[in-house]
């Protein structure tokens, strides 16, 4: 059996990462290789994965242009997706894993023609939205349901895959509709009930639909003793740790200075992922870092904290909420997409989304507790382990074919 994957990014980034775990463990299979293909990252071969980047950084260039301009995510790349389907046929591919497919590096209609014609069975990872709208990959934040009937007019229009000139998301939509409805093999998996709540609402709604939860790395992300507390003097603080690569408007960082404002001493809230700009804004009480030196680093961080809040207010299955909860931190999170299916009573909370109110209250309930939250946040963070994550994968490839 062959199985390729496909994604934007490989083996960096959260969906990067999932798709080399996924990818190392179908590589360990008996009778089975694992293939990856990707627009950004660089070729390779180990863990007996063979890795491909195809296409050029001026053909994404171009692609990123008429997106920008004309609102034409998937139209470019011709010339890369000629390369990976090249690639699936000289190795004979057997099941297709699509991930993102965004970001400027793979020519729908092309590929999608290829995946019809060829009738390699297809399982699509959806790790947001785009797949079901004109444009956008999370529309919550903007209360917009024109994705079940017909896009046009995104409100989103400026958000990613971000767009200054034409509004092409009723011509998106059509195209989107006929090439993804297209396929007769197709089982769409999903990283929370949530998400595939949503598909079932969809045009995507007559495929088999499956929820597969992501993958923890337990193994990096475990609890570490550190020297952090005493280095940024918070010996004497209750941390409380928020965590993003990009802390956009729909991440909720407004809502983390709200909550800065309610909380007294000796609360001391740590945000990690902020730009410059962002750093040179925040309050005395508030701590900012860019970013961590490497994900040991990182998982000392989720150690050293007392709770994890994640006030993101648009959002699918994060997994820096069960990052913390591999590191033993109990989390806070507004209750978004999928946020609440990482948690039960005995490792965190889930408040109404927006309500910073409540936000503190839950938070402070947490701190407060004599409850030990670490074992249990553990044992909870063990159901989503990578290693359950690529297993259902495997499964799953096996199930398509047979």
């Amino acid at each position: 059996m062959n199985v390729l994957q496909v994604n934007t990014v490989y083996p960096n980034g959260s969906t990067g990462r999932i798709v080399a775990e996924i990818a190392a463990y179908t590589a360990a299979q008996p009778d089975t290789r694992a293939l990856a293909a990707f627009g950004i990252g660089e070729s390779s071969r180990e863990n007996g994965v063979d890795a491909l980047r195809f296409g050029s950084p001026a053909g994404r260039k171009f692609h990123g242009a008429i997106r920008k301009l004309l609102d034409a995510e998937g139209y470019g790349s011709l010339i890369a997706t000629g390369q990976l389907i090249k690639f699936c046929r000289e190795n004979q591919v057997d099941v297709v894993h699509l991930h993102n497919l965004h970001g400027c590096y793979i020519n729908l209609k092309r590929w999608f023609r290829y995946l019809e014609q060829a009738g390699i069975p297809v399982v699509w990872t959806l790790h947001d939205c785009w797949p079901m709208t004109g444009h956008c990959a999370y529309f919550n934040y903007a209360g917009c349901e024109r994705w079940k009937t017909q896009c046009i007019r995104c409100p989103e229009k400026h958000s990613y895959p971000e767009c200054v000139g034409f509004d092409g998301s009723r011509r998106n939509y059509r195209l989107k509709k006929r090439l993804f409805s297209s396929l007769p093999n197709l089982t769409i998996v999903t990283p929370c009930r949530w998400l595939a709540d949503i598909v079932r609402e969809s045009y995507l709604h007559n495929a088999q639909t499956r929820v597969i939860y992501n993958g923890v790395d337990t193994e990096r992300f475990q609890p570490v003793a550190s020297h952090l507390r005493k280095h940024y003097g918070l010996e004497r603080k209750r941390v409380l740790l928020s965590v993003a690569s990009d802390w956009d408007r729909r991440k909720g960082l407004d809502s983390l200075i709200g909550l800065s404002e309610l909380l007294n001493e000796p609360y001391r809230i740590v945000i990690i992922g902020l730009t410059r700009e962002q750093l040179s804004a925040l309050p005395k009480n508030v701590l900012g870092l860019e970013r961590t030196a490497s994900q040991q680093e990182l998982a000392a961080w989720y150690t050293a904290a007392d709770c994890f809040v994640n006030p993101t207010l648009d959002d699918t299955m994060p997994l820096v909420n069960l990052e913390a909860l591999a590191c033993g931190t109990p989390i806070v999170v507004y209750d978004t997409g999928g946020c609440r299916e990482a948690v039960d009573e005995s490792c965190g909370t889930v408040v109404a989304k927006g309500d910073i109110q409540e936000l503190a209250v839950a938070v402070k309930q947490i701190c407060e507790s004599d409850a030990n939250y670490a074992d249990a946040c553990l044992q909870r963070a063990m159901r989503f382990s990578k290693q359950n994550m690529a297993r259902a994968y495997y499964e799953l490839y096996r199930e398509v074919l047979s």
